[in-house]
C-alpha cells in the first residue's frame, strides 16, 4: 500500500485527492491526508485535513500541488524523511526538491477546473525521478490513475509546458475573444460550437499545419484589413501578430 499526502488543494490538488481516494478500494494507493494553508476542508473527501505542514504523518509519497513559485519554499518546510517528495509543475525543474533524498515530478499536461471532473485514464502522466526506486513508486501511482505515461526530463517538460500554454491557454483566450465579438453583434456564441469542434478534430486527424485555413494562409489582404478596422487597438495587435505568424509558417502560399 502506497500512502500518499497531497500538499495544496487548488484545481490539481483537489482532483488528485478525489482520484486517489476514489481508487483506494481497488488499488494499492491510500490517501492519508491533505494540507492547505487556509485549513479549508474539501467536500466529498473522507481523508483528514492535516493541520501542520511541519508535522506530516509518515507516508510513502508527498505530492506538492502548489503554485510554481511556492514549490521550493514549501519543499523546505517539509522535514527530511525517507518519503518521496514530488511536485506537479510543468515549468519547474526537479532539482528544486533536491533537499529531499527521494524526489521527483508527477506532471499532467491537462487543464483542471474544480467544477469539471477530468478523465484521468486519458491524461498522460509525465514522470521524472531522482532514482529508480522513486520511479517505481511514481509509476505505480501513475498506472493506477491513467493508461498513459511518459518518462521526460526537466528540459523536455519545460518545452511541453510551453506547448501546452499555446494549445490550451492561448487557444482558450481566442475562444473568449470570439465570444466577445459575437456578443457585440447580439449573436449567440453557440453558433460557433460546430466550428470549434471541427477545428479540434481536423487538427488531430490531419495535423495543425495541414488543417490551417483562413485569410492569413490565403494571403487575403482585403479581408485582413477589413477585420483589423473592426477591432480595437489591443485586439488589432493580437490579430496582426497571429496573422503574421501564420503567414511566416506557411510562406504565404495560396
Amino acid at each position: 500500500m502506497i500512502k500518499i499526502i497531497i500538499i495544496g488543494t487548488g484545481n490539481v490538488g483537489t482532483h488528485l485527492c478525489r482520484a486517489i481516494e476514489s481508487n483506494s478500494h481497488s488499488s494499492g494507493l491510500l490517501l492519508i491526508g491533505y494540507y492547505n494553508r487556509a485549513q479549508t476542508e474539501l467536500s466529498g473527501i473522507n481523508t483528514n485535513l492535516i493541520p501542520d505542514i511541519h508535522s506530516l504523518p509518515e507516508c510513502d509519497l508527498i505530492l506538492l500541488a502548489v503554485p510554481d513559485d511556492s514549490i521550493e519554499k514549501v519543499s523546505q518546510e517539509i522535514r527530511s524523511s525517507p518519503s518521496i517528495v514530488a511536485h506537479t509543475s510543468g515549468s519547474v525543474a526537479m532539482k528544486v526538491l533536491q533537499n529531499h533524498k527521494n524526489h521527483g515530478v508527477f506532471y499532467m499536461p491537462q487543464s483542471f477546473s474544480k467544477s469539471r471532473k477530468p478523465n484521468f485514464e486519458e491524461i498522460t502522466i509525465c514522470l521524472e525521478s531522482s532514482t529508480s526506486a522513486v520511479n517505481k513508486v511514481l509509476e505505480i501511482v501513475a498506472v493506477t490513475l491513467s493508461r498513459k505515461r511518459e518518462q521526460i526530463n526537466s528540459q523536455q517538460r519545460k518545452k511541453l509546458h510551453l506547448a501546452a500554454v499555446y494549445m490550451n491557454n492561448f487557444v482558450n483566450h481566442c475562444y473568449s475573444k470570439a465570444g466577445e465579438i459575437m456578443k457585440e453583434a447580439y449573436m449567440d456564441a453557440n453558433l460557433l460550437d460546430a466550428l470549434m469542434r471541427e477545428t479540434l478534430e481536423k487538427a488531430i486527424d490531419l495535423s495543425p499545419q495541414k488543417a490551417q485555413t483562413g485569410p492569413a494562409i490565403r494571403n487575403d489582404l482585403k479581408t485582413i484589413e477589413k477585420h483589423l478596422k473592426m477591432l480595437e487597438k489591443e485586439d488589432r495587435e493580437m490579430y496582426r501578430s497571429i496573422t503574421t505568424s501564420i503567414q511566416k509558417t506557411h510562406g504565404n502560399k495560396l
